[in-house]
């Protein structure tokens, strides 16, 4: 069957956001709220307006009213929206500023189609993933998220860098998210790149130390690169050029530089005092908390910084981007390093009240609402009066899901730990897209225009920083047991109590297949963990990614890989998930609920163990788990008495699929025994 998205407004909403074989809304809905917002947009900057705040402004409003409009539904196949193409065909539009007009003329009349008219620019931030996980316990919770929220600021922050010095609007922005970013710039941009990636390096490494790098790649594009044929393979070409960059860190610096700064030796060394106990950084600015108390802690300006911003994002509901004048202050805070690329960062709670006020001479803001809130454009309106600029109005989805504590105070991960049903854990979740770049490169085939690119870029946005953050919002309102740590480009980290995240993790699963038509080749596998204590963050994290890797090494023998999450050390095909999940409530309402001996789950685990090790001779079809299951249930069900047609229940179950149905069974033992155990850890 065919799905549509609803023509609606843009919203984080169930019956909005899903395609359907029969959407609801209509066009001419649509036109009047669009008519009724533009006009006030206009109105909004009719006396002494400012293009760049107000062509932001058109933009975020297009992608809200026509974001789920076909861009030509009666000339082709409806698969990009009207936000999509309109936004692409500017970006080009502004490379192709300044040509003849019988150049024009030879290109629309498919003419000169071997001459380059433009520039695919991919720039990826290597090196945050250490950045954000390599820290200890002290404050992680709150340091954690910070870390996260700002590598996607900077990640912004560097790519409108490098749009303002080549001189484009933003819609020459075709993608930011996950550490990358994707721009469309003229031909003439190649000569600069070199130098600006030089000016971004010294930037980052003023204020990183080298942790972070910036590996910037690019491709021409002629006339004929634009065809179906061609873009995908452009597109592929760019993260050819992005990985060849990071293979040479900070070359484009030059060896006197590199020594002066990267291999030059800082500060005295050996004297404790000023190291950093968050991050490890050395430096006479790390100074001592608490003195004297258990909380006495070494901390630098940075990690201080970051922490600060965790706390805050907790009651933040608009982000505000401030342009300033670039700056070259030594490290400090993280918003020096925001303003080494001319922007400052504020942030506004739901009311209006000021949480973190931006710094510097403003010369233009963006107010962005990072879930669906009324009225935007008039706080933008306030904003503007305080701050005496223009200042651009929409709605950037970001998922900001920060646990608090009934007096609101932002949950520890000792204090969600404890929150787990069963054994007290901390839940570590790591997911990603199963074979992206072969979706941009192959699944899209013929039809990898810059405008599908560009939409397939978009919806995963829409998905991973709007949605996930919705299906967070509603685990909370349930039970306050998770922070999502970070959710954007095609990947998420989420931290919570353990028993909460397996069916988070699957309805993720399913709702990425619904947001995706249930299209065959779009599915994400994941990897589970559990930690107590004061394990270290970064081993988590380290751990959890391993698991997700054992996930993506699952192989059918349909040839239908990957898509699968590994939990308890078990990879489980998520068509199997339903099934193990089934089970492991009604093997928890057979010990909770009926009284049944603890002893059903450890011998169902035990069978289950010695089926693996016999599972492990691919020839063997028979085992002991079959006759010592069938006898020691028998037992089990003559002593449960009331629950003995359970017990037998499962018995028979057990013969299902040739004696092979405990590979269901087993696991969601395991899984019952953590979620029935009374034990408290610490």
């Amino acid at each position: 069957p065919s799905y549509y998205w609803p023509l609606k407004p843009l919203a984080l909403r169930e019956g909005v956001l899903f395609p359907k074989e029969h959407p609801g809304g209509s066009y001419e809905e649509l036109w009047k709220g669009f008519e009724r917002d533009a006009r006030h947009l206009h109105d909004a900057f009719a006396e002494g307006g400012d293009l760049a705040a107000y062509l932001e402004s058109m933009l975020l409003l297009l992608q809200r009213y026509t974001w789920c409009v076909p861009s030509a539904y009666y000339r082709s196949l409806p698969d990009v929206s009207l936000y999509d193409h309109a936004r692409t065909t500017a970006a080009l539009a502004a490379c192709l500023v300044g040509l003849e007009e019988t150049q024009l003329n030879a290109l629309l009349d498919g003419r000169d189609q071997g001459t380059p008219i433009a520039l695919l620019i991919g720039g990826d931030l290597s090196g945050v993933q250490q950045f954000i996980y390599t820290i200890t316990a002290r404050g992680a919770a709150k340091g954690l998220r910070g870390r996260s929220f700002y590598l996607q600021l900077l990640t912004e922050a560097v790519a409108r860098y490098i749009l303002r010095r080549l001189d484009l609007p933003v819609t020459n922005m075709l993608y930011v998210g996950g550490g990358h970013f994707y721009l469309l710039a003229p031909p003439t941009a190649a000569d600069r790149l070199d130098a600006l990636q030089a000016e971004v390096g010294h930037k980052l490494i003023a204020h990183h130390q080298g942790d972070i790098y910036l590996a910037l790649g690019n491709v021409p594009l002629t006339a004929a690169d634009f065809q179906r044929e061609e873009f995908g393979r452009k597109w592929g070409q760019v993260s050819q050029a992005m990985n060849r960059a990071k293979r040479q860190r900070f070359a484009e610096l030059g060896t006197g530089a590199l020594r002066d700064t990267l291999f030059a030796p800082t500060g005295a060394g050996g004297e404790a005092e000023y190291e950093c106990q968050v991050c490890h950084y050395y430096g006479p600015d790390v100074r001592t908390e608490n003195k004297g108390t258990e909380k006495e802690r070494r901390i630098c300006p940075l990690c201080a910084s970051l922490e600060t911003l965790g706390t805050q994002l907790r009651d933040a509901a608009f982000l505000v981007w401030g342009e300033t004048e670039p700056t070259d202050r030594p490290r400090a805070k993280f918003s020096d390093t925001l303003a080494a690329f001319g922007l400052s960062l504020g942030l506004t709670s739901a009311e209006g009240r000021p949480v973190r006020l931006l710094e510097g001479r403003i010369q233009r803001a963006i107010l962005l609402a990072l879930y669906d809130l009324d009225d935007v454009l008039s706080t933008a309106r306030k904003l503007g009066d305080k701050l005496d600029c223009p200042v651009a109005a929409g709605t950037r989805y970001a998922v900001n899901v920060t646990p608090r504590k009934s007096n609101g105070d932002i949950a520890t991960f000792d204090w969600l730990q404890k929150q787990s049903q069963g054994v007290k854990r901390l839940g570590v979740l790591r997911m990603d897209v199963d074979d992206l770049g072969d979706l941009f490169r192959w699944a899209l085939g013929d039809n990898a225009t810059l405008s599908r690119v560009s939409a397939l870029s978009s919806a995963l946005a829409l998905f991973f920083e709007g949605w996930v953050g919705e299906l967070c919002r509603q685990v909370n309102r349930e039970r306050v047991s998770v922070y999502a740590i970070y959710s954007g480009g095609d990947d998420l980290f989420i931290v919570g109590a353990w028993d909460v995240l397996p069916d988070l993790a699957h309805t993720i699963r399913q709702d990425l297949a619904r947001f995706a038509a249930h299209n065959p080749l779009v599915h994400i596998s994941g990897g589970l963990t559990l930690h107590g204590g004061k394990y270290p963050l970064y081993q988590a994290a380290t751990n959890a990614e391993e698991a997700l890797d054992d996930a993506k090494d699952l192989e059918r023998e349909n040839g239908h890989n990957k898509d699968a999450f590994n939990f308890l050390d078990l990879t489980i095909p998520w068509e199997h998930y339903r099934t193990l999940a089934e089970y492991r409530r009604k093997l928890v309402s057979l010990v909770e609920d009926q009284g049944v001996p603890h002893a059903i789950l450890q011998t169902l685990a035990a069978l289950y163990t010695r089926y693996l090790e016999r599972s492990k001779d691919k020839k063997v079809h028979w085992g002991p788990w079959m006759w010592r299951g069938a006898y020691n249930l028998s037992r089990l069900a003559v002593r449960a008495k009331e629950a003995r047609g359970d017990i037998e229940a499962i018995r028979d179950d057990l013969k299902q699929d040739d004696y092979h149905y405990i590979r269901f069974i087993g696991p969601a033992a395991r899984w019952a025994e953590l979620l029935t155990r009374k034990e408290t850890e610490k």
